[in-house]
């Protein structure tokens, strides 16, 4: 054999390295080279022209063999990392549209102003979503206080997401406390000797949707319901003197609904320097519905009433059509209501 043969031969084989891919070859292309060039030496010694064609049967039965293997190795590494990538994405999606959800508020068809606030906050960044949650909060001004509306805006600011306590309920109840105390030092910037009656002041209900548990927290009687299987189950619990009566026994269901003091609460945010925050969670899952409401819609929409509305329709229709239910229904108040359904 010449020498230019076996030059074209290592050339040749060199060419079909190429056909690796690229990690591959550089790692082994060159200890490869090495190991054919010798090999091809000792079959030109031993055997001559019969033995370089050998040699080149058995190189290019070995290069198909490795080839394939090699190439489908490379595929799998590549579509594992591309279901990886996949799989984020899908977290991504459903960490953002797992929970559908609309608000509407509306002065109602007897107040001059509107004194409730809503707020909806689902986080952009995925980290304080997987940690804090998706946030709903509906307050009331009272409205027999003054600046009720200021106090209602004051109570839906996102305090929660500054807390620094891993556990929901907790940030929950401590952003509440620190609303009333915003609330209750600006009514003492305004008198230091401010009488109850004319002190602003707001009910507050918050929840909290983080993973598979929703947490509540209220003051007053603004509400919060869970929708399942065609039930309401009011999860907040109303600070009214009314409710209170009626959970210890002195009045009916039936004396309640045209008691006197129906609206009148023992409990909100801003009249005491200290207030107590009530907490509640429970577990939810796909087709739970969550609404969020002052006692607007409460006190007017009958509760199979509302629950009919919010599972018949989607969110957004909900809110629109549960405040018209309440204004065909008097509309004596603001009507403010949240409504989510978990995906």
């Amino acid at each position: 054999m010449t020498a230019s043969s076996k030059g074209f031969s290592y050339r040749l084989y060199c060419l079909l390295l190429y056909g690796y891919p690229a990690q591959f070859r550089r790692m082994y292309a060159r200890e490869m080279a090495r190991t054919f060039r010798d090999s091809y030496r000792d079959a030109v010694q031993q055997h001559g022209r019969s033995g370089v064609l050998g040699l080149w049967s058995i190189v290019l039965y070995d290069l198909g063999v490795s080839l394939f293997i090699e190439h489908l190795s490379t595929f799998k590494a590549w579509l594992k990392q591309l279901l990886a990538i996949e799989e984020r994405h899908g977290k991504t999606f459903m960490s953002l549209t797992n929970i559908v959800f609309a608000q509407r508020t509306d002065t109602g068809l007897k107040r001059q102003s509107n004194e409730d606030s809503v707020i909806s906050i689902l986080p952009e960044d995925q980290q304080v979503m997987a940690s804090k949650g998706v946030l709903f909060v509906v307050a009331d001004g009272l409205g027999g206080h003054t600046r009720g509306e200021v106090a209602s805006q004051l109570a839906v600011n996102d305090l929660y997401y500054q807390q620094e306590s891993d556990d929901p309920a907790t940030s929950l109840r401590l952003a509440m406390e620190e609303v009333n105390a915003r609330i209750y030092e600006k009514n003492l910037s305004e008198s230091s000797q401010a009488e109850p009656d004319k002190m602003m002041g707001t009910t507050c209900v918050a929840a909290v949707v983080q993973g598979d548990t929703l947490y509540i927290a209220n003051v007053g009687d603004s509400r919060a319901y869970i929708v399942r299987s065609g039930q309401a189950q009011q999860i907040s619990l109303d600070h009214s003197v009314v409710a209170k009566q009626l959970r210890e026994g002195l009045i009916t269901k039936e004396q309640a609904i045209n008691h006197p003091e129906r609206n009148k609460i023992y409990r909100c945010l801003g009249i005491h320097d200290v207030v107590e925050v009530d907490t509640f969670s429970e577990k939810v899952q796909a087709g739970d519905l969550l609404l969020l409401c002052t006692d607007g819609l409460s006190e007017l929409v009958a509760e199979e009433e509302f629950v009919g509305i919010v599972q018949q329709y989607e969110p957004q229709e909900s809110v629109q059509r549960l405040i018209e239910r309440a204004n065909e229904m008097g509309g004596r108040d603001n009507i403010t209501a949240v409504v989510a359904r978990v995906a």
